[in-house]
């Protein structure tokens, strides 16, 4: 819906969209966002309304009739036939809202009612008192200037001989926009049939929702425009747009096609739709049928989006310029139709419902239209966006359920709604996915939805228990984060991998239940295996008839967890790019059989594991360099790093630069068991200043390993610091058959925890030892012969293993 340029944001956001014409995701959230931050200053303006008569009246039809159009005088003469339905006993009230027009009479049949009306709510006494069920038909007759909202962005517009409206009002509350221009029940839930009768010149056509039933030549000249809507719809995706409009016609798999456009954009337009077809098809063939009567757009002159009208998507004039530069956004508004139309969320706070699943479906158009790899670049995207902006654009990590008024269009609900639908299709796999999203739209077709409804819809279609999916990802604010800690090997004929896995958090303290995919290679041979993880820390085995080279985790990013990562063969010299890490290679030799996967962790790295030498490490975010490279690899890398409030690079280091960009450092580590070093002879470009908080490191020659950024401060931590030894550990003899000797040196740890485990997992025995301690006897005859792995552990973390094989 309306993805757009809010004109109270001035020249500032305006020259950053001019500048981004092609990033339609970046437009959305800019002003969707920025404009729901007005709300708590709006909130008691007379855009504010309670939820009015939900628990006493339904209206079942709207008979809308615009008999005058001002546009010198902006505005409307009209009248308005309402089917009120009563939902209960006694109801002596009817309740409608309408702002700030002007009532001039209200009837029931041949009766003038009284009424009262605050240019907020028309309160009005019927004949008699009605009862559950009661039908009666009032008809307001009124005129005035119709509103748009304090925003900018909703409500209806006289732009030289267009009028139209947009069914949305950002800052009012509720959203619902309809009562700008009719007497409604301005409600989500509140869905009705319509009619409507749009008098205009006889040079102009009107268009709106449904089919065109009549077409009526008057004898004063003009024409009155009839077109029904036969299925129900809530108020705010009403809609009428008059101008001097032709009628592009078409018809997509039996699908009546009809744009409202000047007869001089005609061109553009068939252009900037040219796969409409491949589109709409995609669409059926994941959502289900087409439904409405019709696929229709109305171009008008507004340059901040557009708007899912059901049926008659309003559409700014701008964003129909004969390219294909704005595809996602007509894409979008055209997967309303399903995902906002055909089912709507139950209230705001459910907004992701409809915002989320169509963002999802600019990705899932990509992917109709060009590919798999464009697909995963769009989810990338959107994904990295999601990880370093969305809680600072919408002021805190947010759930998908009751989110705030003031961030119902924010980027959580947009660009995180899209990123973790990617992440149920795969976790549902297409099958069930597909499946359980048609259930969904027949299920509550023509009817309200929320999350809990959902969740449960895609249960009953699929088998699949959703419950800690939703639990996890949908109720629960923030990210996941999974990772390898560290992998134990015990060659043999069949090579044995213990891969101990890690679960972090961002924006959140909880444990989620996800299955993850690991990856085994050599570089020829690949091996995937699910494992479910619900902990801090889990192991897994995997037993292989090869000796891997690398192992990965989530290695075809299935998961919308706290990484954004990038993977390439490396076939070239020179610049090597790794989009949304932040990282770029200077290739100067590429090895043999080259891959290399750069994960950028947006969770704080492993502190020292010895006292702190005067170095703040950054506790935001670190990658990770790993892949299939030999020695004869040979790569610079250069590190953005980034401070500043900026909502396109920003917000990621700064916490860590707290002074002049000069303190900063690179540290490598090789892995979990390595303690931090500061990179050797690494390179500060400064961005134009040492203390605007922006610019690249260059590290002279990549390792396999972990990064991340540190920074001068000898108020954290002790100056005179000394790296850190591996600890070192050997059995003799071994194999053995009774008694076996370990020789230890803890270096600089105090003590560490020596353990024996099977190759299940399972722990046989465990010796605490210190650092003034160089050996352990143990005599085995307690257990089994048989293979087993020797840990030396500190901290939790496994610093070294061994083989040990019990020959008896």
């Amino acid at each position: 819906m309306k993805q757009l340029l809010l004109l109270f944001l001035f020249v500032f956001i305006a020259i950053q969209i001019n500048a981004q014409q092609t990033d339609i995701e970046n437009i959305c959230k800019q002003n969707k966002n920025a404009a729901m931050h007005q709300q708590d200053i709006l909130k008691n303006n007379q855009n504010n309304i309670s939820s009015l008569t939900g628990d006493t009246i339904h209206v079942a039809h709207y008979d809308i009739s615009i008999d005058t159009i001002n546009y010198s005088g902006q505005s409307i003469k009209a009248q308005t036939a309402v089917q009120v339905v009563a939902k209960m006993n006694n109801v002596n009230n009817i309740s409608l809202s309408l702002l700030q027009l002007l009532v001039d009479s209200i009837t029931q049949g041949s009766q003038i009612l009284s009424y009262s009306y605050d240019d907020t709510t028309l309160r009005i006494t019927p004949v008699s008192v009605l009862n559950q069920n009661d039908t009666v038909l009032i008809t307001v007759y009124y005129h005035g200037q119709p509103k748009q909202d304090a925003t900018g962005w909703g409500g209806f517009y006289f732009s030289g001989n267009y009028a139209f409206n947009l069914g949305v009002g950002f800052a009012a509350d509720p959203h619902c926009f309809g009562r700008v221009w009719f007497p409604c029940i301005d409600e989500f839930t509140d869905r009705a049939t319509y009619n409507f009768h749009i008098t205009t010149a006889a040079t102009s056509k009107a268009f709106c929702n449904g089919a065109l039933v009549s077409q009526i030549n008057n004898p004063n000249g003009t024409i009155t425009w009839n077109w029904t809507l036969m299925e129900t719809i809530p108020t705010y995706l009403a809609c009428m747009a008059v101008a001097p409009y032709y009628t592009l016609q078409q018809n997509i798999a039996g699908i009546p096609v009809e744009m409202a456009v000047l007869p001089v954009d005609t061109v553009n337009t068939l252009s900037t739709f040219q796969h409409l077809n491949t589109i709409l098809s995609a669409y059926i063939n994941a959502w289900g049928p087409y439904p409405f009567e019709k696929v229709g757009y109305s171009v008008v002159p507004f340059n901040s989006g557009a708007m899912e009208h059901a049926s008659q998507i309003t559409i700014g004039k701008a964003f129909i310029n004969g390219s294909l530069s704005y595809e996602t956004l007509w894409a979008h508004e055209l997967s309303h139709m399903w995902w906002g139309d055909k089912v709507t969320c139950e209230t705001a706070g459910d907004m992701w419902l409809n915002e989320g699943w169509a963002s999802y479906n600019e990705a899932f158009t990509t992917q109709a239209v060009y590919g798999d790899v464009a697909y995963r670049d769009w989810i990338r995207s959107n994904h990295r966006h999601v990880l370093q902006f969305a809680h600072i654009e919408d002021g805190s990590y947010l759930s998908f359920i009751n989110v705030p008024h003031a961030y119902t269009y924010g980027t959580t609900v947009y660009k995180k709604g899209a990123d973790i639908v990617h992440t149920l299709r795969n976790y549902m796999g297409d099958t069930a996915f597909f499946n359980g999203c048609k259930y969904q739209q027949n299920v509550r077709a023509y009817n309200s939805s929320n999350s809990y409804q959902f969740r449960d819809n895609l249960t009953a279609s699929s088998g699949i228990d959703m419950t800690r999916f939703f639990d996890d990802w949908i109720f629960t604010e923030g990210f996941p984060h999974f990772s390898i800690d560290s992998v134990t090997w015990l060659p043999g004929g069949l090579d044995h991998y213990f891969i101990h896995c890690r679960q972090r958090s961002k924006g959140n303290s909880h444990l989620y239940q996800m299955p993850i995919e690991i990856n085994l290679t050599d570089g020829v041979n690949d091996t995937t295996v699910t494992f479910v993880m619900d902990s801090a820390t889990q192991t897994f085995h995997v037993g292989l008839p090869y000796t891997v080279q690398w192992i990965s985790i989530d290695r075809s990013n299935k998961i919308s967890d706290a990484i954004s990562d990038f993977e390439s063969p490396v076939t070239a010299t020179g610049t090597l790019n790794f989009p949304e890490t932040n990282i770029t290679f200077n290739v100067m030799n590429v090895g043999t059989g080259t891959t290399v996967r750069v994960e950028h962790n947006f969770v704080a790295p492993d502190e020292w594991k010895q006292s702190n030498p005067g170095i703040r490490l950054s506790n935001y975010h670190y990658w990770k360099f790993d892949g299939l490279w030999d020695n004869t690899f040979l790569s610079k890398a250069t590190f953005i790093y980034n401070g500043s409030n900026s909502l396109t690079e920003g917000y990621l280091d700064n916490t860590l630069i707290t002074g002049v960009e000069d303190s900063l450092l690179i540290l490598w580590r090789a892995g979990t068991w390595d303690d931090w070093h500061i990179v050797p002879g690494f390179t500060i470009s400064y961005a134009g200043s040492h203390t605007n908080k922006w610019g690249t490191i260059t590290v002279d020659t990549l390792k396999r390993g972990e990064y991340t950024f540190g920074y001068l401060d000898y108020t954290a931590g002790i100056k005179n610091y000394q790296p850190q030894e591996q600890m070192m550990l050997q059995i003799n003899p071994n194999p053995a058959s009774h008694n076996v000797h370990f020789d230890f040196d803890l270096k600089n740890n105090p003590q560490a925890l020596l353990q024996l485990f099977d190759l299940k997992g399972n722990m046989i025995k465990e010796f605490t030892v210190y650092a003034h301690q160089t050996f352990v006897d143990w005599d085995t005859s307690e257990i089994a012969s048989g293979n087993y792995i020797a840990k030396l552990c500190v901290n939790d973390k496994i610093s070294i293993s061994k083989k040990l094989v019990l020959m008896k």
